[in-house]
């Protein structure tokens, strides 16, 4: 896959995908509403609205629809991306909920998740790191690629790589602007675990959690990093 200069493509056009809170079209300029269409996956959350914001070309997409209308497991992750791709998008910023397993995260802080080194087979087994930043999969009832073998879908099988999950010049570019905004609290690193929900863990499974090393805990990261990479767009959370 070719790596994406995004600092010098003046022709990038941004995917944003809205989560919890995130449901307000007005962050953008000369904005263009996309009524719900059908994609080989069904339909979006809710309509597509398109703009620019300091005249980049950007995608809403509000993951949970505007109202608020489907948990994380009802969602349609791959009818969003895929209406986002046919809509030209190349890169995807994600919103994402999350609560804390750590003291060190307090309520308020930005976390962008991603990595910016490679191991090795020999040195992740020798120097395994528990402090790695990923996300560990704990959904089990929403679809998770594109390739299922159903009429009308993406055809063969996919065996996707997810090192690095998070596209890393994206990640660089969320940390640099985080960096340069007063006032923001954020951290650069943070193993994360998928939950199922809709239902919150329990204190047993947050102990499990913690004690894998993970430091936040959401609901919708998977599939929609999985999905991203299948479709080739680069995705930042």
């Amino acid at each position: 896959m070719e790596t994406m200069d995004l600092q010098m493509s003046s022709t990038i056009r941004v995917g944003i995908i809205g989560g919890s809170g995130f449901d307000r079209s007005d962050i953008l300029s000369n904005r263009v509403e996309h009524e719900i269409f059908d994609t080989p996956y069904g339909q979006p959350s809710d309509n597509l609205v398109s703009g620019t914001i300091n005249g980049v070309q950007c995608v809403l997409c509000f993951r949970h629809g505007r109202q608020h209308s489907f948990n994380p497991t009802k969602l349609n992750y791959r009818a969003n991306l895929w209406a986002l791709k046919q809509l030209g998008v190349d890169l995807v910023l994600a919103t994402t909920a999350v609560g804390s397993l750590s003291e060190d995260f307090k309520r308020g802080t930005l976390v962008v998740f991603g990595i910016d080194f490679v191991y090795s087979i020999i040195h992740f087994h020798q120097n395994f790191d528990y402090n790695l930043d990923n996300f560990i999969d704990m959904t089990k009832h929403r679809p998770n690629t594109f390739y299922d073998h159903e009429p009308g879908h993406l055809e063969g099988v996919m065996h996707m790589s997810m090192h690095p999950p998070y596209d890393r010049e994206l990640r660089q570019l969320l940390i640099q602007s985080c960096a340069e905004t007063p006032d923001v609290t954020y951290k650069e690193k943070s193993t994360v675990v998928v939950i199922e929900g809709p239902n919150f863990s329990t204190y047993a499974e947050n102990k499990v959690f913690i004690s894998w090393g993970c430091t936040t805990i959401g609901m919708t990261q998977t599939p929609e990093t999985i999905l991203a990479k299948e479709l080739g767009l680069a995705y930042g959370a």
